[in-house]
């Protein structure tokens, strides 16, 4: 009996010191050095701070796929994920950003700001923060951008933008100086392009087709440069140097609505009715929603006397743009063809309101 009992006593004992090996086997070994121990702490910690910012990283791919596919409320979650993990994440504010742009305009202001200022770097905050600022606010913009400027003069872009931008102010002078900044620091053809549309304003017309050639020596397969170069010559009475123009634009773009209807429109002008209509029913033909082509074959109808459908045209050009003065302006006139004095004198009137000044000719002679 009493050997049984030691015996269980040494079964016991030993089951309590294996159990209690395994539980021990966490303890530090006190034989490191406090070097060493330093050195395993910090070894530990920077693989917590590697996970957490592994999950960061996680939810910022996340975010960047659903942002791809147009899930911006989803894709704002894990952005603000990421950021919650790695609250110095400058491309999570960034992208957070620009999700944001879709969502919440002051939301986008201030993770642009954070981005920007998390990594100074990096510009690309500073320009989209200029672009949700000019849907307000251009001057607002206009100084971001040339706070770009004073990060690296040679921001071509800022310069452009601000071109720009204060093409839209009417400030053409200003629009044409920066523009110029651009092109001395980047020749790219669009600037070129643009700021031949400003020396147009400023009936410099010598300066605008330099221009547009530039451009087109920079980028020949650019079809609008072609148009705009052609409705200069067109605006000169160069009709032979328009068509081709017109012509080479068709080339570079055979769907380009625009080209068509502007052809079109100069065949009229010179009564070479076949070959317009052809280009402008190409043009209605390819964007049945394009308001000036039914507007040019409207005036075509009325000039061969085929009223009912000429008012049609004009008819659907209104509908299609209920600002189109022109469309106004030709619709009263030919509705006074058809005896309708009301209806023109509310067209011209309808089109002096919109801007059309020669409406006054018609008021004054027509209407009381």
């Amino acid at each position: 009996m009493i050997r049984f009992l030691l015996t269980s006593f040494f079964l016991l004992f030993g089951y309590v010191s294996i159990y209690g090996q395994d539980l021990d086997s966490l303890i530090i070994d006190t034989t490191l050095t406090d070097i060493e121990l330093e050195f395993q702490d910090s070894i530990t910690t920077l693989n917590q701070q590697n996970e957490l910012l592994s999950n960061s990283r996680k939810s910022y791919n996340n975010g960047l796929i659903l942002f791809n596919d147009g899930n911006f409320s989803a894709a704002t979650v894990q952005f603000t994920d990421a950021i919650d993990i790695d609250s110095s994440f400058s491309q999570a504010y960034f992208y957070r950003g620009k999700c944001y742009q879709e969502l919440d305009m002051d939301s986008a202001i201030s993770d642009y700001r954070m981005a920007f200022y998390l990594d100074s770097t990096n510009l690309l905050p500073l320009y989209n923060l200029a672009k949700v600022q000019s849907a307000s606010d251009f001057n607002e913009a206009i100084n971001t951008y040339h706070s770009i400027i004073s990060f690296s003069n040679l921001e071509f872009r800022a310069y452009y933008e601000i071109g720009v931008l204060l093409y839209l102010q009417d400030d053409i002078q200003g629009a044409i100086q920066a523009f110029t900044n651009s092109i001395n620091t980047n020749k790219d053809p669009r600037t070129f392009n643009d700021r031949a549309s400003c020396y147009r304003i400023m009936n410099k017309d010598d300066l605008a087709v330099n221009d547009y050639i530039s451009a087109i020596d920079l980028n020949p397969g650019l079809a609008f440069v072609y148009n705009n170069l052609a409705s200069l010559y067109r605006k000169q009475g160069e009709f032979e140097k328009a068509l081709d123009y017109y012509s080479f634009a068709i080339n570079k773009d055979k769907d380009y609505v625009l080209a068509y209807n502007n052809r079109g429109g100069l065949y009229l002008d010179l009564g070479d009715m076949q070959n317009a209509l052809k280009d402008i029913n190409q043009a209605i033909s390819i964007d049945d929603h394009y308001a000036p082509a039914y507007n040019n074959k409207g005036v075509l109808l009325h000039s061969q006397k085929k009223y009912t459908k000429a008012l049609s045209c004009f008819d659907k050009a209104i509908t299609l743009d209920d600002d189109y003065a022109k469309a106004y302006l030709n619709r009263g006139i030919t509705r006074q063809m058809t005896r309708d004095e009301d209806g023109a004198c509310n067209d011209w009137m309808k089109s002096k309101q919109l801007g059309i000044s020669v409406a006054n000719k018609y008021l004054g002679n027509d209407c009381n």
